[in-house]
């Protein structure tokens, strides 16, 4: 009996003797554990904020490449426009110095216009407005069609035009009262007849029909 309960007490020191060990050995495993996953994390972590860092720092330089990129394809086109720009503004003052050069030489106004000019300004001074007008009218058309510049042009027949208007304006007034005359005349209106053709020389007085038929008029009223 005594030796059973020893046995048995044995027993019990060897299971709690065991457990102690499995104790110490599953808390030591379970630390190593722990401490491996921190020293893990830890490593990882440096590693992505190192990444990230390099990341930062390359960052702006990838910037400064690409302004660089910037600014060198900038400097190329305008080292491209300087010359396309220059070689324009030559063939402008080129063309430029073409006109002037060939204005220069077209300036030399005809002989044919300005004589035309001359003769249309003596019949006006004359009073012969019928004359002057179509002489002037022939004078505009020679300018229009000779190779004279648009300004030169405009200059020759401003230079006559008024005159050239009041010989027309004279010349429409005349027939006026010359075709009121004759209609007077046919209806044996005589005195108002009469009156219409002196206002058609009063203001043309080479007016050739209108003198004719006034001289006609007073030989049939007996005036002569």
């Amino acid at each position: 009996m005594k030796k059973t309960f020893r046995e048995t007490a044995e027993k019990n020191i060897r299971k709690s003797g065991e457990n102690k060990i499995n104790l110490i050995l599953i808390t030591v495993f379970v630390l190593a554990m722990v401490i491996f996953w921190i020293f893990t994390g830890v490593f990882a972590g440096c590693k992505t904020g190192t990444a990230a860092a390099q990341e930062v720092a390359e960052y702006p330089e990838s910037l400064t490449a690409e302004a660089s990129e910037i600014q060198d394809a900038s400097s190329s086109t305008e080292k491209e426009t300087a010359p396309a720009t220059s070689v324009t503004a030559e063939k402008q003052e080129e063309t430029t110095q073409e006109k002037e050069s060939a204005t220069e030489t077209a300036e030399q106004v005809p002989d044919d216009i300005t004589n035309l000019i001359k003769e249309a300004d003596g019949y006006y001074s004359n009073g012969e407005y019928g004359l002057a007008k179509n002489t002037y009218r022939k004078a505009e058309l020679a300018i229009n069609d000779s190779d004279l510049s648009e300004q030169v042009k405009t200059e020759l027949i401003n230079s006559f035009y008024s005159k050239y208007k009041k010989s027309r304006e004279i010349i429409e007034t005349a027939r006026t009262h010359y075709a009121n005359a004759m209609q007077l005349e046919y209806e044996t209106r005589y005195e108002e007849a009469m009156t219409e053709l002196e206002a058609a020389l009063a203001i043309y007085p080479k007016y050739e029909e209108a003198v004719e038929a006034y001289e006609n008029l007073k030989t049939l009223m007996g005036l002569e």
